[in-house]
């Protein structure tokens, strides 16, 4: 099994081609762990894979992750999800974010098989958090590698809209936050990253509050920069695989009210 790797027009990611990625194997497994250290975010032709197709591939790389919405409704294994944009179902996921960063467990490795695109617009952004971290002067990345921040839900606008108010609220009494270093270091590749994004970090613990939107804002404006960025047009089947904690991603909500649909497996 020979892997042709073509560098993707950005500073990270990679297109695979080459794998049999219908044949899970746990050599498989180990060769996308290697690449997803490297690159950070994977393109694949995905057309031979379906949903259980999909899960299996990912389950090589680790434990299925169930997402807590789906766990509150009495959920114990992991499927993939589809996530359905139309005009009665408006996208949420148009801001900087890692998922599932309020979970104490969260996801480390995310998935996409497109499914359905529009005929213009729904692209995905992802951005290097290890290269924002790299972007921090020294003096401000040794401060802040001392500090811890709270994730949450937030207001959950998406959430309700796709799993309803209830169990959106069950869910937030169940996962009321969680505290992470705002720095971390990648297991694998040991270089470190920027682990607060926009979508789910509230606060810095310990700061006044002014204090701690000043430092957010200012870490938050790094992973917004385009030139840490890749934007992706999908095509129908293709596949994607990142790292949750050395990228956060961002779905632009251009195309709405027509019709987008993603399936998801993720992995913690």
């Amino acid at each position: 099994m020979s892997a042709t790797i073509t560098p993707l027009p950005a500073r990270f990611g990679a297109r695979i081609e080459g794998l049999d990625l219908d044949q899970p194997s746990p050599e498989l497994g180990a060769e996308l762990t290697t690449l997803l250290a490297e690159h950070q975010l994977l393109f694949f032709d995905g057309s031979a894979i379906d949903d259980e197709g999909q899960a299996a591939l990912l389950t090589l790389l680790g434990e299925p992750y169930i997402h807590p919405l789906a766990r509150m409704a009495g959920a114990t294994t992991a499927t993939a999800s589809h996530i359905v944009d139309d005009a009665d179902h408006p996208p949420y996921q148009d801001q900087w974010h890692t998922d599932v960063s309020w979970d104490p467990e969260p996801p480390v490795i995310g998935s996409l098989r497109c499914i359905e695109m529009p005929e213009r617009g729904g692209n995905t952004i992802w951005a290097d958090t290890c290269a924002a971290y790299d972007r921090v002067s020294a003096p401000m990345q040794a401060w802040i590698e001392t500090l811890t921040a709270t994730h949450d839900m937030g207001r959950g606008h998406a959430f309700e809209d796709k799993a309803g108010v209830e169990l959106t609220a069950k869910t937030r009494e169940a996962f009321p936050g969680v505290s992470s270093p705002v720095v971390a270091t990648h297991p694998v590749s040991g270089r470190k990253y920027l682990n607060v994004n926009a979508g789910f970090t509230r606060s810095i613990d310990g700061l006044r509050p002014e204090e701690s939107a000043m430092v957010l804002r200012q870490l938050f404006a790094i992973v917004a920069d385009p030139s840490l960025q890749y934007r992706h047009q999908w095509t129908e089947g293709e596949l994607c695989l990142w790292d949750e904690r050395t990228t956060q991603h961002n779905a632009v909500a251009d195309h709405y009210p027509a019709r987008r649909e993603m399936a998801r497996f993720t992995i913690r």
